[in-house]
């Protein structure tokens, strides 16, 4: 994914200061797991959004220039009506 690009930068440095402040290895660890935690969280938040934008962007689409139906499945339709 394009975002997850900048979502990595960002947590990398993110590492990489922690790297200089903390230099003991298990506090330097712990740093690094909540990072990894951000970084999913992060990646999350941008899939949810683009799924929902797809979704609301097609339904929109097909409010404002509904499917024609084909002529095979309006015969189908038709056959399966009750006339009576």
């Amino acid at each position: 994914m394009f975002m997850d690009f900048f979502i990595d930068s960002f947590q990398a440095g993110k590492k990489i200061l922690t790297d200089e402040v903390y230099k003991d290895k298990t506090i330097n660890k712990v740093c690094h797991n909540y990072i990894d935690a951000q970084t999913a969280f992060a990646k999350m938040l941008v899939r949810n959004t683009i799924d929902i934008s797809a979704y609301n962007v097609e339904a929109v689409n097909n409010f404002f220039y509904p499917k024609k139906e084909s002529a095979t499945a309006k015969a189908v339709k038709e056959a399966n009506t009750d006339t009576q």
